[in-house]
């Protein structure tokens, strides 16, 4: 659906995006992940057609980003990550007017969601709205559009936690009517529960491409105590899939992705004495390009 090949964007000796290559699906949810000046906002606008490449090619549901931005748009609905909304106009007016670009068909639906989910007052002037209302006004027309594609920046940044909620409902059922949903944030575990994968951004290039439905049901990370630091295995069984996160003392942080029979079985044959099991989140994968600990010259050429 959506597909970038060595998309970079220069400004002046400044690289807003490096050499991007990726794919992302139809009907998928795919997360961008990064700090501000990472290149997600560049990514984004350079998918719409709002600035030209520097090099590369991007393509949305086969149309060239650049050449046939148009006709890209039609496909897309766009929550930008900084709203402009018109304040003189009452709420419904807005769902309106934008209904009416694209034909009106979605101003029903429009409605409903503002009204019957986000709780937005229609009938008050936009200068009177939070700014959380208005960023709920905004997501209703989103995802009321008979679009292809949402993206999404920053969709949640306004939003107090149970309207945040509502919006990664309104996520999951965007990606069950299978419309492609590209979601770009800062709050880890939002991303996490609605991702099929993410991609984590640095400094305009991409780091790391995660499959979060193979994450939540093939990684685990097995943490072992062993009896005295000379019990710690030095090389470990290639078949268990098996890569030391941290080693200790006599402790070791394991991430294991292979098969919990063999790996139980290697463990009754090592010397150990005790041993927890559990899953990881996706703040430990981010913070291995962003954590505390990174430092600002290791991922650069």
């Amino acid at each position: 659906m959506i597909s970038t090949e060595r998309l970079t964007k220069r400004y002046g000796a400044n690289h807003a995006l490096r050499d991007l290559t990726l794919e992302v699906r139809p009907g998928e949810v795919f997360g961008l992940l990064g700090p501000n000046g990472s290149g997600k906002t560049t990514t984004i606008r350079l998918l719409l057609g709002m600035i030209k490449p520097t090099a590369g090619r991007a393509s949305v549901a086969g149309r060239d980003c650049w050449n046939q931005s148009l006709a890209v748009r039609e496909r897309v609905s766009y929550l930008p990550g900084e709203l402009r909304l018109y304040g003189h106009m009452t709420g419904y007016a807005l769902l309106k007017f934008l209904s009416d670009l694209r034909g009106g068909a979605s101003l029903d639906r429009a409605v409903a969601i503002a009204e019957r989910v986000l709780k937005v007052e229609l009938s008050r002037k936009i200068r009177t709205f939070s700014t959380g209302m208005k960023q709920k006004l905004a997501l209703s027309q989103a995802f009321a559009d008979p679009v292809d594609i949402l993206i999404l920046d920053e969709p949640t940044s306004a939003l107090d936690p149970s309207a945040r909620d509502v919006v990664l409902e309104l996520v999951r059922a965007a990606r069950a009517e299978r419309q492609t949903v590209i979601f770009s944030g800062h709050v880890l575990p939002e991303v996490e529960a609605v991702a099929d994968r993410v991609a984590i951004m640095r400094k305009g290039r991409l780091m790391h491409l995660e499959d979060m439905h193979e994450r939540r049901t093939n990684l685990r990370l097995v943490l072992v105590r062993f009896d005295g630091a000379d019990a710690v295995p030095r090389d470990f069984p290639e078949h268990l899939d098996l890569a030391p996160r941290d080693l200790n003392g006599e402790t070791a942080l394991l991430e294991h992705r292979g098969s919990p029979r063999e790996l139980f079985t290697w463990l009754a044959e090592q010397r150990v004495v005790d041993v927890a099991i559990g899953t990881d989140d996706l703040k430990s994968l981010y913070d291995r390009f962003h954590g505390p600990n990174v430092t600002e010259d290791e991922f650069e050429e």
